[in-house]
């Protein structure tokens, strides 16, 4: 019996000690960790901070790069790899992550995943990009190690106009707050007239960016960080191509969505 118990307790610590965590190959899930090795190789650490069981993105930016050998290898020659992140399943987590991380993700401002982010060796950070669309693993890293070694050049001509991307798409998400869920409304001239207010406000934002893009495209940066401004380009364009097509959408279809989606809610429900 004592023997049993015995077996069973090495069975349990062996099961902690080895259970599988969600953090991809070739990364950390310690960022003081990370940090400290970053002081001696002088490398910075590159961050992703995730919810690898509920966002797809998050699902995404893993399988096509993150789990990739070819990306690990190149990343690691300029970077600490740091996984964050914040599933649904808390016991996907190490223990230390799982206390550690809700914390990280307050000090960093994480509003979205999945976020990426150098993180400097006194614990200050600042955006990293995501891959861009068709890019192979190889060429991320590849593409990374520049933006860190031209950090400065990006800082002072791409960051302002990213700041100006980002605080018009905020001040478009704060109106469509204001109006607030169309199909929430009583009646349905209620609906329909809150349905026309949005399409309304995808307008004037889809204007105001497409003038945003034409500014960005006449600005002259330094040849090594072109490509940084391209990046950004794309991005705004398929923001831009995205919103044309939600603001197109009759009210008939979108309700039908909004029923389907409602419907679905509550079949989670009801299980």
């Amino acid at each position: 019996m004592k023997k049993t118990m015995i077996l069973a307790a090495m069975s349990a610590v062996s099961l902690a000690l080895f259970a599988k965590t969600s953090t991809p190959a070739g990364f950390t899930d310690d960022l003081d960790a990370a940090i400290e090795a970053s002081k001696k190789s002088g490398k910075t650490v590159y961050a992703v901070f995730s919810g690898s069981d509920w966002c797809h993105w998050c699902k995404v930016l893993e399988k096509d790069y993150l789990s990739k050998k070819e990306f690990v290898d190149e990343a690691s020659k300029s970077f600490e790899l740091v996984y964050i992140d914040s599933p649904n399943d808390k016991t996907k987590l190490s223990e230390k992550a799982a206390k550690n991380n809700p914390d990280l993700v307050k000090k960093y401002r994480i509003r979205g995943f999945p976020t990426v982010k150098f993180i400097a060796a006194d614990g200050s950070a600042s955006d990293a990009s995501r891959p861009g669309s068709g890019v192979t693993p190889k060429a991320y890293a590849e593409s990374l190690a520049k933006e860190i070694k031209y950090r400065p050049l990006i800082d002072k001509h791409i960051q302002p106009l990213k700041n100006e991307v980002a605080a018009a798409m905020r001040a478009a998400f704060e109106n469509f707050i204001k109006i607030g869920d169309p199909f929430s409304k009583k009646t349905e001239e209620e609906q329909r007239a809150a349905y026309a207010e949005i399409q309304k406000k995808f307008g004037e934002i889809i204007a105001q960016m497409t003038e945003l893009r034409g500014k960005i495209a006449k600005i002259e940066v330094p040849a090594e960080i072109a490509h940084e401004k391209e990046n950004l380009l794309k991005r705004l364009d398929s923001d831009i191509k995205g919103m044309k097509s939600n603001s197109s959408m009759t009210f008939e279809d979108a309700k039908k969505l909004d029923d389907a989606r409602k419907s679905r809610r509550g079949k989670r429900k009801i299980k």
